[in-house]
């Protein structure tokens, strides 16, 4: 499995900012050499990287600031949405409904990952589902994905935005899950 390399840049922006110099040299040794050294030397766009490379990404950079990897991921997936729509786009996201953002979540999806399929079950004004199928994840991966979700409802501009994952891969389901509610 493989993501283009936006999601990649934006999480290595992300622990740029995140971690101190020191940390990012600890992240950096606890990777397997080869993958240390993919991630520093430039990405380009439309690059792609394997998605359990990305994770171990994660999870180390989580450790390095002692922090659970649920909340750092989570916290870098946010950022990664706000990266994610630059410009015209951002113009874009703020005109749409978290509805309409949420009917392009599997186009979104397509454009990134070559596995997976992103579904958007049982929408309406105040809620949604995403199912994500055929996606064999790591904990790290989902929570960079809710916090993706959580991010890009909030550049809707819509408030109280709750995302709660209610099925993990990872944890045994046979597919990822989230539900997403909105005033």
């Amino acid at each position: 499995m493989t993501v283009k390399g936006s999601p990649v840049r934006s999480l290595l922006a992300f622990i740029d900012k995140e971690l101190t110099p020191e940390q990012r040299a600890t992240v950096f040794k606890a990777l397997l050499p080869e993958i240390a050294e993919r991630f520093r030397t430039p990405l380009l766009a439309t690059e792609t990287i394997a998605v359990h490379f990305l994770n171990a990404l994660t999870v180390e950079s989580a450790k390095a600031r002692n922090e659970p990897v649920e909340v750092f991921g989570t916290r870098a997936g946010r950022s990664a949405a706000n990266d994610a729509v630059k410009g015209i786009y951002r113009f874009f996201a703020l005109v749409l409904t978290p509805a309409a953002l949420l009917s392009k979540a599997s186009q979104m999806w397509r454009t990134l990952y070559n596995r997976g399929e992103m579904r958007v079950e049982k929408p309406d004004d105040h809620s949604g589902r995403i199912t994500l199928l055929d996606f064999p994840s790591e904990l790290a991966g989902c929570a960079r994905i809710t916090g993706w979700i959580e991010g890009m409802a909030a550049l809707t501009g819509a408030k109280d935005i709750k995302v709660k994952q209610v099925a993990c891969f990872a944890k045994g389901a046979p597919a990822c899950a989230w539900d997403i509610h909105w005033d």
